[in-house]
């Protein structure tokens, strides 16, 4: 606390909260404008890295968020890639890729039947990226069929059973 002497006038300092996510604003709005046309969500970010270019109308802040974001991305020979930490380039899927990797790759090439979080790091170590790819191989996983039969089942009960008699010396 601070002690204000007396005779000084102090003016109250107001502070709003606002309790919008920090990412959301001008520039999710003109991503989402975007995404309606039919243009996907990285469409500036790839005119940006193949011909330098920011989107028009676009204002400070949102040329820095594509700079930065663009610092993720490659583009190279037309593909658009992400980088990683350990310098391996993730080939950057589209829907209807993702959905055909996530069956080959859960039923198919690399393996019988792994769970979600496994088929993830899979996808990721094939070399293949997405944005939604956690909630998207959990949710496959639950959808396939072999998976919900084969499935280890828990036969713990989900809380401590008690016992409804007294021990012997105890009863009465």
């Amino acid at each position: 606390m601070v002690e204000i002497p007396e005779g000084v006038w102090t003016r109250p300092l107001e502070i709003e909260q606002s309790y919008e996510l920090v990412h959301k604003g001008k520039a999710e709005s003109s991503v989402l404008a975007i995404e309606e046309e039919g243009v996907p969500w990285y469409y500036d970010i790839m005119k940006f890295l193949e011909f330098g270019v920011y989107p028009d109308g676009a204002d400070k802040r949102e040329l820095r968020l594509i700079r930065m974001m663009a610092m993720q991305y490659i583009l190279c020979g037309g593909q658009f890639y992400k980088r990683s930490y350990d310098d391996i380039h993730l080939h950057w899927l589209k829907k209807e890729e993702m959905e055909k990797v996530m069956r080959e790759v859960h039923q198919e090439i690399c393996g019988l039947h792994m769970n979600g979080r496994m088929l993830v790091k899979k996808n990721l170590r094939i070399g293949y990226y997405w944005n939604t790819k956690e909630a998207d191989c959990v949710d496959f996983v639950k959808s396939c069929h072999d998976c919900q039969t084969h499935v280890n089942l828990n036969h713990v009960p989900p809380s401590e059973l008690y016992s409804m008699t007294s021990p012997w010396p105890f009863s009465i």
